[in-house]
């Protein structure tokens, strides 16, 4: 499971399933004041605190994330790894908050109504953020969020544009789930005591999206919903991280076809919750979890691509291929300090872009490297999915690459083939 574990925890912004352009980052003064909620903002915030991981993955999502100046334990992203954390989400260092002096401080109903009053008396605006539960509240939640840093119009728009590419992204991957007779049950534990995620959440929805049943779609107390869950008896758990060992040792759910099968599968609960690019995660990753076909199989315009090839175009591409291959067992000359190797199996031209959801030998060859570097412990399959882009973007960030697309250029290719690549740390030539 570690695998599991390392690639949620890697792609957290890889998979730019939404589209992710950089926002604006300034806007007219004509765009103030902005009005959300209680609160006006008569100028843009120049600096921002998030407690709540939520809006930070929505701020990541949207092109924001360089306006954070401080954060809580609680925002693990990857892109906000070097940002000082001020302390929990809900008993943040008050002192540390005022000392980086923010215009706004993003936070959830957890954080104590002592500190609320404190940073309140300190003239600091404290938005408490309630979670959206449809997509249309999504969209609302992420225009109101996006006015607030770039503007009544700009801020809006973006913020409005991006929540509406999320919720056509998770349509999108619903269409990769595969027509079937067999009626897929799962359910997601947060622990062995009977709390769930139910359908009352965009993240309960996600089961919705990739055509499961979820058993524990309704609210009842713990002990009930334990039994519930028994009866319903499904074919999957999906449960926090840390809990699959419990399940799995635990008398009561021994008998279950998901643990009897071997499918239980730790999937970290902030995925479920975080209200950006985590939820099309989330959602990838359940799809690829229940229905394996969907990265295996072949992309349906690549084989009607591949019926149209004439036979001697066919017998050339195989005679490149097995030249390729020679060609990538190079000498020690072509080694970097590192002891990476150049690679010529893949043709690169200025054109040649490798792109998510794409079936392909050049996704193959970028597989083969990406392992080959360190960053990709899978099978080749010739699929650009979830975990192609986790390492994807493994590489990128190790690489100083912007990690803004999914799509891998023609210049970060030549970069990644050739002797210059910077392997990941557990690289062994």
């Amino acid at each position: 499971m570690k695998k599991r574990i390392k690639f949620l925890s890697l792609i957290l912004a890889a998979i730019a399933l939404i589209s992710m352009f950089t926002a604006a980052g300034c806007s007219n003064s004509d765009e103030y004041p902005v009005t959300v909620a209680s609160y006006t903002f008569t100028e843009q915030p120049n600096s921002v605190i998030c407690l709540n991981d939520s809006v930070a993955d929505i701020l990541i999502a949207c092109g924001y994330s360089d306006i954070i100046t401080a954060r809580s334990d609680e925002c693990t992203q990857s892109e906000l790894s070097d940002i000082h954390s001020v302390g929990s989400a809900s008993n943040p260092d008050v002192t540390e908050i005022k000392s980086f002096n923010p215009d706004v401080v993003f936070a959830d109903k957890t954080l104590s109504e002592d500190i609320r009053t404190q940073l309140k008396n300190a003239n600091i605006d404290v938005l408490t953020i309630v979670p959206a539960t449809t997509t249309e509240e999504l969209v609302t939640l992420y225009g109101n969020i996006c006015a607030i840093l770039d503007g009544d119009q700009t801020g809006r728009e973006n913020g409005e544009s991006k929540a509406e590419s999320l919720a056509m992204t998770l349509t999108d991957l619903q269409r990769l789930v595969p027509d079937s007779d067999v009626v897929q049950t799962a359910c997601y534990l947060y622990d062995t005591d009977g709390t769930v995620e139910t359908s009352d959440s965009l993240g309960g929805k996600l089961f919705d999206y990739a055509n499961i049943v979820n058993v524990c779609s309704s609210s009842t107390s713990d002990d009930d919903m334990l039994e519930s869950i028994k009866l319903s008896n499904p074919l999957y758990i999906f449960c926090d991280t840390g809990v699959k060992e419990q399940i799995e040792n635990s008398e009561y759910f021994q008998d279950f076809t998901a643990v009897k099968n071997g499918n239980v599968y730790e999937l970290p609960a902030e995925y479920l919750s975080r209200q950006g690019n985590s939820l099309a995660e989330a959602l990838s990753y359940i799809i690829e979890t229940v229905y394996p076909e969907v990265r295996e199989s072949s992309d349906a315009s690549d084989s009607s691509e591949d019926s149209e090839s004439s036979e001697s175009s066919e017998t050339s591409e195989a005679s490149e291929a097995s030249e390729a291959s020679e060609n990538s067992e190079t000498s020690e000359e072509e080694s970097s300090s590192t002891g990476v190797e150049e690679d010529t199996s893949l043709e690169i031209t200025d054109s040649t872009v490798i792109s998510l959801y794409e079936t392909s030998d050049n996704v193959s060859a970028l597989q083969t490297r990406l392992k080959y570097l360190g960053y990709f412990d899978e099978d080749i399959t010739g699929y650009y999915g979830s975990m192609t882009a986790s390492a994807v973007y493994a590489f990128k960030s190790n690489n100083d690459i912007d990690t803004d697309s999914t799509s891998v250029s023609a210049d970060e290719l030549r970069l990644m083939f050739s002797s210059e690549a910077v392997p990941a740390d557990s690289f062994e030539s």
